[in-house]
C-alpha cells in the first residue's frame, strides 16, 4: 500500500514526500507547529534512508 498526497499544486508518493508535502500544507493553513514537525520528520527519514542505501552499496562491494 503506497502513501500518496496531492494538494496546492504539490504532490508526492512515499513516506518522505508525504511528510514533507503534508508539512508544507499544514504550514500553509497555519496548523500550530505540526507542519514544522512533519517537514523535519520527512527530512530525517530521508537522510536515514539515504545513509542506509549508501551503507548497503558499500557493504556489497567490500
Amino acid at each position: 500500500m503506497t502513501q500518496s498526497i496531492f494538494g496546492l499544486g504539490l504532490g508526492g508518493t512515499g513516506i518522505v514526500a508525504v511528510l514533507i508535502v503534508a508539512g508544507i500544507l499544514l504550514n500553509a493553513f497555519n496548523v500550530a507547529s505540526w507542519g514544522t514537525i512533519a517537514i523535519g520528520g520527512g527530512v530525517v527519514i530521508g537522510i536515514v534512508f539515504g545513509l542506509l542505501g549508501i551503507f548497503g552499496i558499500l557493504s556489497r562491494f567490500l
